[in-house]
């Protein structure tokens, strides 16, 4: 038997194999498999995980922000903006594809099915991971203005959807969450609402927040340098 026929023997086999495997009939999308319910049985392990991140999110913001008005006051160059200008695009990559990822990990796998407000945010979150890449691909940190203009839209919708949800949750919990739109899913009602506070619409405002810092930090850092360079000369 030739490497050929003996590889797409092994390519029927496996098709076969496939073709045997039962669909599970406890979640809502047809086409999954027990590989897709044994990933869906780990939601509870990834919302800890995820929530855990945008914690320590929220305290990477807060030092960043400081070490801004440092900066500003100073009028020096603080360590911790200088490093974020050079491993910026990087940084920012990791936080997108990690939004990206996180994203349709709920609604693909967990079969969270996202409402009107998480499909506006996607808009705004899932290019930065395109961009961003052929940006770290080009060395080119020119994309820093684009990638701050589609956090601050994002953040505004983030920002309203985690309002409303928090505004259920305290003004009437015990009520059912009506439909946003003709889909007939809700944009108040959420899966789960870690250490307290933390919900889907956070989780992304958390990555536009930290994408837009470090777009910002980018074009200051850019600046200052290009200062230098001319300066120098």
């Amino acid at each position: 038997m030739s490497e050929g026929e003996r590889l797409l023997s092994i390519v029927g086999c496996c098709l076969e194999l496939l073709s045997r495997v039962e669909p599970v009939a406890e979640f809502k999308r047809p086409g999954y498999t027990r590989v897709t319910m044994n990933l869906a049985q780990l939601t509870w392990t990834v919302v800890p995980l995820l929530s855990t991140l945008v914690a320590l999110g929220h305290a990477i913001i807060v030092v960043s922000v400081a070490a801004h008005v440092y900066d500003w006051f100073s009028k020096s160059s603080d360590p911790i903006t200088s490093w974020i200008g050079r491993h910026g695009l990087a940084l920012m990559f990791i936080v997108a594809i990690t939004a990206m990822l996180g994203s349709l990990y709920f609604s693909e796998i967990s079969g969270w099915t996202p409402c009107k407000d998480c499909w506006l945010q996607r808009i705004f979150m899932y290019p930065q991971v395109i961009l961003l890449a052929l940006a770290l691909w080009k060395r080119d940190t020119r994309i820093a203005p684009y990638i701050l203009a589609l956090c601050l839209i994002g953040m505004c919708f983030s920002a309203y959807h985690y309002f409303i949800q928090m505004q259920n949750i305290i003004a009437s919990p015990a009520n059912p969450a009506t439909p946003c739109d003709a889909s007939g899913v809700s944009c108040v009602k959420t899966p789960f609402v870690e250490f307290g506070y933390i919900t889907i619409p956070l989780m992304a405002l958390t990555a536009f927040v930290l994408n837009a810092v470090g777009a910002a930090t980018i074009m200051k850092w850019e600046k200052r340098s290009t200062t230098a360079v001319v300066e120098i000369q």
